[in-house]
């Protein structure tokens, strides 16, 4: 089959681990400049794709959530970026999430293929460990390129991934979040915890085997067990009942990554080689209800569900025909949701991480899966035969981009596919609404402990009133009910809730 001018490739791609952490030099934009760089060198044609690129996005960094930091990050790097790098381009924001890069790879191969753009480059990164080493060392970071003149545009709108009741409960934080889907999981599963414990390990013990295997890995050459992942002691202490640090993503990194897309005609005008391309054979995204405290069940995620086995459909295949994948994988419950929502055996002969994972390979921030894009572009170019998948995920198992992809071109011309249908599946599916002062008997849907250097300090509870609507509410500050919550499963025991001011109270019958 002849493949249209108009198909989108993948043909460039670049990533670099920055392990010099406080270096007194680098900024963001040179990070990020570095792995655009990388990736115009990595399709043959760096020159050629100079004068062609014309949409620059970036991802927003994570340290932007804090106001006091953000005042000292460049807002807008793609402005300086595309200066720097002579790009004449409209410059973008990417909007906040861990999805962004495989969102962003979804929009913009159909942007390419209606002949809006003639190549995007997208890239983001992060320089945590250098700011903390730098401020915590009493250096200063005035040299970092602040605002730009200039136009970038945002046309995608932040939404908060909290609801106000949940961020009146402590809900907001992901540590604090991401363990109501683990402990409901659990239950589903029917799992002691320690059955639950050991197979949590299992899992990610392999995601640390694979970073340990991964020269751009933070953690390459450091592997850990299982037993080291699921020790509770000084050197990671539990956070939030189930998760201590190390089952959480790793944050304090250099880290930095591009993709670069194009059309297979622009390509071929371009010069670059049939053997740098990669397509995008099938692709879907969709939100979850947004909000966790309305979603009907806690241990499922019906828009990877969903959106999966739109993006396989799309491309032509199911999951047995996929080789290689990368599953989003800032905490152990994405992992098994994704394994569960798609029938991936966890423990099959497929590595779920090509690169170990945010916990294991670096979790830099909204843009962990631009690293995930990198390494499946570079692993299928050795494989042209195979299909690889990547998952990723935006706030609280929200938001969900998926991409399938490999190095022979489509059986069928390019679709994109009808997103809002799958959509209005999740949206019009009945679903609970929060009670903000609920009063009366009630049962426990979910809960997490949080801790305090890993001593028990409150527990909260997610559940449902008789009447059916949820309601969030923190348990009394007794130290044995605390304990209790870390020994047993509570999933289903009844109770009574009263509504407070500053917040709700569950009380176990």
């Amino acid at each position: 089959m002849t493949v249209a001018d108009n198909t989108p490739i993948l043909v460039g791609v670049g990533q670099r681990t920055f392990r010099d952490s406080g270096h007194r030099e680098r900024t963001p934009v040179d990070a990020l400049q570095c792995a655009i760089e990388l990736a115009m060198e990595d399709s043959g044609a760096y020159k050629a794709l100079q004068g062609a690129i014309d949409v620059l996005i970036t991802e927003p960094s994570l340290l932007e959530v804090t106001p006091e930091l953000a005042a000292l990050l460049p807002q807008y790097p793609s402005i300086e970026l595309a200066k720097r790098l002579g790009f004449d381009s409209r410059c973008l924001k990417a909007p906040e999430g861990g999805n962004g890069p495989q969102m962003l790879v979804n929009h913009f191969a159909q942007q390419l293929h209606e002949g809006k753009a003639r190549a995007v480059a997208i890239a983001g990164g992060e320089l945590s460990a250098s700011l903390r080493a730098l401020l915590g060392n009493g250096h200063d970071i005035s040299h970092w390129p602040k605002a730009e003149p200039g136009q970038c545009d945002e046309p995608w709108p932040n939404r908060d991934g909290a609801n106000a009741e949940e961020h009146r409960h402590n809900l907001w934080l992901p540590t604090h979040m991401y363990p109501l889907f683990e402990n409901a999981l659990r239950h589903r599963y029917g799992h002691t915890l320690e059955q639950h414990l050991a197979h949590i390990g299992r899992i990610m013990e392999g995601l640390s085997h694979t970073a340990c295997e991964t020269p751009d890995a933070w953690s390459y050459q450091r592997p850990r067990d299982a037993s080291t992942l699921m020790s509770f002691g000084d050197s990671s202490p539990y956070l939030a009942f189930p998760y201590n640090r190390y089952l959480c993503a790793q944050m304090n990194v250099d880290m930095a990554a591009a993709v670069i897309l194009t059309t297979v005609g622009t390509a071929r005008e371009l010069g670059i080689a049939s053997d740098r391309w990669i397509y995008l054979h099938g692709c879907a995204d969709a939100n979850e209800v947004w909000h966790v405290s309305e979603r009907e069940d806690l241990s499922r995620s019906s828009s990877i569900e969903i959106a999966g086995k739109a993006a396989l459909q799309r491309a032509g295949c199911d999951i047995d025909d996929i080789a290689i994948m990368d599953l989003y994988s800032c905490f152990p419950c994405a992992v098994e949701l994704a394994c569960d929502a798609l029938s991936i055996d966890p423990f099959g002969d497929r590595a779920l991480s090509l690169t170990g994972g945010l916990p294991y390979f670096g979790g830099p921030g909204h843009s962990y899966s631009l690293h995930a894009i990198t390494t499946i572009v570079q692993q299928l170019r050795e494989r042209p035969e195979d299909r690889g998948l990547i998952t990723a995920n935006g706030w609280y198992m929200t938001k969900q981009s998926i991409g399938v992809y490999s190095a022979t071109p489509p059986s069928s011309a390019w679709q994109r596919g009808n997103d809002r249908e799958l959509q209005a599946r999740i949206d019009n599916a009945p679903h609970p609404q929060v009670e903000a002062a609920p009063e009366g008997a009630a049962r426990v849907d979910s809960y997490t402990v949080v801790c305090n250097k890993g001593v028990p300090d409150q527990g909260i509870i997610v559940g449902r009133l008789d009447s059916g609507a949820r309601f969030i509410a923190h348990t009394e500050q007794d130290e044995t009910l605390l304990k209790q919550l870390l020994s047993e499963d509570v999933i289903g025991q009844r109770g009574q809730v009263s509504a407070g001011e500053t917040h709700n109270l569950f009380r176990f019958d």
